[in-house]
């Protein structure tokens, strides 16, 4: 008889869904799923064997019950739990996550999809298990194509450049940064569980010895970088306008914030002094690449 599986998908508001998916991925170490529902809304989907979905829901339950304490102005979080069988979920999960071109000169691939052949792009490999980040949500594109914009431009200069990636979640803006040429690199990030499994994906990457990953608050850094990333929210972005123009010395990509956000977070930095040299918005959600003057 085949093992049985439970599908169990959890529909969050943006605010807690890091919060809540941590707490599920400590509990099932397979991960999670992450689906925009619309721009103020994510389904986080994990995958349990009965026997541990019985030891585990109460838990989660109860967690999702406290949300409110902590984010209260947030929807009623909505849990749906559906049966699945384990031949059928270890193929769902693969099948999910293929080899993705982003920009000219990256492709993002999960280690069971490395690309045989790479048609001559730089590749980044990302774990979908262990974090957040995997290239295919639009604030992770758009920061890409911006950080392969801004590489080229200081490479085409023979210059060499520094990057610091804040939030590094997966880690994917880092090590794309190092395949365009980056040196050194240092991503930071105030969740321990993003920061390990950034780790473990720089080891994928061959990137452990040249990407510095550690646990740190933008407050923490007194250093600049020539480009400086940060994929957040608009509540940290707009809190930290300041800080995040201090810290780069060319270029500055931020990401995270929604279409009906964006202009106005636009106008947040452009009044700190940055100007916006360009940006992408997508279909739900915005990017700029800004520069100091």
């Amino acid at each position: 008889m085949s093992e049985q599986w439970t599908t169990v998908g959890i529909i969050v508001s943006n605010e807690a869904v890091d919060s809540v998916a941590s707490f599920v991925s400590d509990i099932q170490s397979g991960g999670c799923l992450l689906q925009d529902v619309d721009p103020d809304t994510v389904k986080i989907t994990a995958y349990f064997q009965d026997l541990a979905w019985s030891l585990s829901q109460d838990k989660i339950r109860k967690f999702l019950a406290n949300l409110k304490n902590f984010f209260p102005k947030i929807a009623e979080p909505i849990i749906l739990t559906s049966p699945l069988k384990y031949e059928n979920w270890a193929t769902v999960w693969k099948d999910r996550f293929k080899a993705l071109k982003v920009g000219s000169r990256l492709i993002v691939a999960p280690p069971w999809d490395k690309p045989k052949l790479l048609l001559g792009r730089l590749p980044v490999i990302i774990e979908p298990a262990e974090a957040f980040g995997t290239g295919t949500h639009e604030t992770t594109q758009g920061c890409l194509v911006l950080l392969e914009q801004a590489a080229d431009n200081i490479v085409s200069e023979s210059r060499e450049f520094s990057l610091l990636d804040i939030g590094c979640g997966s880690g994917i803006l880092a090590f794309a940064a190092c395949r365009l040429g980056a040196n050194p690199v240092i991503a930071i990030d105030n969740d321990p569980i993003a920061v390990e499994a950034a780790k473990k994906n720089a080891i994928l990457n061959e990137l452990e010895k040249l990407v510095e990953i550690k646990v740190a608050q933008l407050s923490d850094i007194s250093d600049s970088a020539d480009i400086v990333t940060a994929n957040l929210d608009f509540l940290t972005l707009t809190a930290q306008v300041e800080c995040l123009a201090r810290v780069f010395r060319e270029y500055l990509i931020i990401s995270g914030v929604t279409n009906k956000d964006w202009e106005r977070l636009k106008n947040e930095f452009q009044n700190s002094g940055v100007r916006c040299l360009k940006e992408i918005v997508g279909p739900e959600w915005g990017a700029g690449l800004f520069v100091h003057g």
